[in-house]
């Protein structure tokens, strides 16, 4: 699926599993993101840091993920900030709204 709008940013999972000396947690809808903690919050904390990062470089460089899958979904309309807050909870993974000022 290719976008012809613009991307105001992203909402992914991050998942975490307990590992053999405590925390893993990755973002498979951005890819490259395999992070680890002590605790099941630090993993998480450190995986979503670490897909920020890989998301903002991406917008940056003018090639953003314009493919949507069911652990990343595309934001093409600024998002609610009622809805953003539901996702706060490191339980349930993030919303990121960084800006990507990108018309595909």
């Amino acid at each position: 699926m290719k976008l012809k709008e613009k991307i105001y940013g992203y909402y992914f999972v991050v998942i975490a599993e307990k590992g053999e000396k405590g925390w893993v947690a990755y973002a498979p809808g951005v890819g490259g993101v395999y992070e680890e903690g002590s605790t099941r919050q630090e993993a998480i904390a450190n995986a979503y840091e670490a897909a920020c990062a890989i998301l903002d470089i991406r917008c940056e460089r003018n090639d953003p993920i314009t493919e949507e899958n069911e652990y990343l979904k595309i934001l093409t309309a600024p998002p609610d900030r009622n809805y953003i807050e539901k996702f706060r909870d490191v339980s349930d993974g993030y919303i990121v709204t960084i800006p990507c000022a990108v018309s595909v």
